[in-house]
């Protein structure tokens, strides 16, 4: 229900005030300013100085721009990650739009349950936004890296920090935006915030909220995603995402989507991307196994966020993962290059042997093993637990290789508001626009897609990760749609 609050003459004004300092927020503010709006950004997180947070640790301050890998954003050519698709060069000989092979995987990933217009305009536009970041921005890339802005996330937030101020964005860090201010037309007219302890509010003509997720608020974890996201599951996005925007957005009578649907990665010991990122081609040869020595997955077909979220649930939120060495041989670069492999992935030559290496049940392993090998046929497997539909090969050429423990990292949650999706203005119970209200990033709900249960297991699967999509794309094509639309509505009064 929308909160009708009064208060005293405001104190501050701007054109358009944004919620949060993230990648989102700052592109937003950069793009509102370049169409010579008065632009103020508030952040509860102190100075960016005496930010201490190393991505992809748990733990210090910093946003998840900060915290992040800034990767997939070198996308300069529309037809570069169409061509690395499942039958995308043959798509593009073809003739057809790179944009609507985008869509069709989304579609494909998202088993149909998508929002078109949104991802519509992601697709049309991630290219293009890209190169503004590039040609623009002057953002800089490692060339070595590939897709990755130099210095990864800590080089793409001081880059954007520096690049709003120079261009005259106003910016208070150590501000709590507190909730929104409603005119009397029930249109959104600014924000109430207080500093040290002191409340004040900024009476604004737009406001863009781009507080991210709410993966550092528990409470909200539990309600939602439930207990084993709350409790068993480590967070390596930033704790300091607390759901502020969704609270505000809820005040002003938004609507809320996928709010229990998470990113959620595969990590190892050492907090790295885990076999189902770095080992992306050999894991789905393999098995996955939980403490009870059960397949809790279709290895063969689910990428790695679903299987993440799956071992989230599993008993005590921790699986192991074995393969042989057909796999390893097969992709024996993709092997040779995990980081850290010496002291993560175990080798042996049988499989009690490496049971034991890798601290678990040499009984149970080998019961699962031969119970698999027993179920192949034809490159699918009708068990154990559940079938393997694609990719099945028998585990039987030594030396024999195991991954444990993997475990599930919480990154931040993808659930979020309904946005319009040609403007990223955040949408009513009615489908209509909430008046001065936008969002951008991880507040947005970016899940689409469907629950997902395999033999009584809960997991989603989403088109998240589909064609040319990423949580630093989103925020980029997000961040500056609803300034573009929120300086066009200030144009249009």
């Amino acid at each position: 229900m929308r909160v009708m609050t009064c208060y005293h003459r405001p104190v501050k004004r701007a054109d358009v005030v944004i919620v949060g300092a993230g990648l989102a927020g700052l592109v937003a503010a950069i793009e509102a300013r370049a169409h010579d709006a008065d632009v103020l950004v508030l952040d509860k997180l102190p100075d960016p100085a005496r930010w201490n947070a190393v991505g992809p640790l748990p733990g210090g301050i910093g946003n998840d721009t900060w915290r992040s890998g800034g990767g997939g954003l070198a996308r300069f050519e529309r037809d570069v990650l169409v061509e690395h698709l499942p039958g995308g060069s043959d798509e593009l000989a073809a003739g057809r739009d790179p944009v609507d092979v985008l869509l069709e995987r989304h579609m494909e990933r998202g088993e149909g349950e998508i929002n078109v217009e949104l991802l519509r305009t992601y697709c049309n536009r991630i290219f293009d936004d890209c190169c503004w970041l590039r040609d623009e921005i002057g953002l800089q890339y490692d060339e070595a890296r590939g897709r990755n802005v130099k210095d990864v996330g800590i080089g793409l937030f001081k880059w954007l920090h520096k690049t709003a101020i120079e261009r005259g964005v106003r910016m208070l860090f150590s501000t709590r935006v507190e909730s929104l201010v409603f005119d009397d037309a029930g249109a959104v007219s600014g924000v109430r915030a207080s500093t040290d302890g002191a409340s004040f509010e900024v009476a604004a003509r737009a406001v863009i909220l781009a507080t991210g997720g709410f993966q550092g608020n528990r409470d909200m974890l539990a309600k939602y995603a439930g207990r084993a996201l709350s409790e068993d599951v480590i967070t390596v996005g930033s704790p300091d995402n607390t759901g502020d925007g969704h609270r505000m957005a809820l005040e002003a009578g938004a609507v809320m989507r996928h709010l229990d649907v998470c990113h959620v990665r595969t990590t190892d010991n050492f907090f790295g991307q885990g076999p189902s990122r770095y080992l992306l081609h050999i894991y789905p040869l393999g098995i996955y196994f939980n403490r009870n020595f059960e397949r809790f997955i279709d290895e063969g077909v689910e990428d790695s966020d679903t299987i993440a979220n799956a071992i989230a649930l599993q008993p005590g939120a921790i699986a192991g993962l074995i393969f042989d060495d057909k796999a390893r041989q097969k992709f024996s670069e993709e092997y040779n290059a995990y980081p850290r492999r010496e002291q993560l992935i175990c080798t042996a030559g049988s499989i009690a042997e490496l049971a034991a290496r890798m601290q678990v049940s040499p009984e149970g392993l080998g019961r699962l093993v031969d119970a698999f090998n027993a179920s192949v046929k034809d490159e699918q497997a009708s068990g154990p637990n559940l079938p393997k539909t694609r990719s099945a090969l028998p585990i039987d050429t030594p030396p024999f290789h195991g991954f444990y423990p993997v475990r599930p990292a919480l990154n931040h949650t993808l659930g979020g508001v309904i946005v319009d999706g040609a403007s990223s203005q955040v949408l009513d119970a009615n489908g209509r626009p909430i008046a001065g209200l936008f969002a951008a990033g991880t507040l947005v709900n970016w899940a689409n897609g469907r629950p997902l249960e395999l033999d009584g297991i809960r997991s989603y699967k989403g088109s998240y990760h589909a064609g040319a999509s990423s949580g630093a794309g989103i925020a980029l094509v997000s961040g500056r749609l609803a300034a573009q639309h929120a300086v066009g509505m200030l144009m249009n009064a």
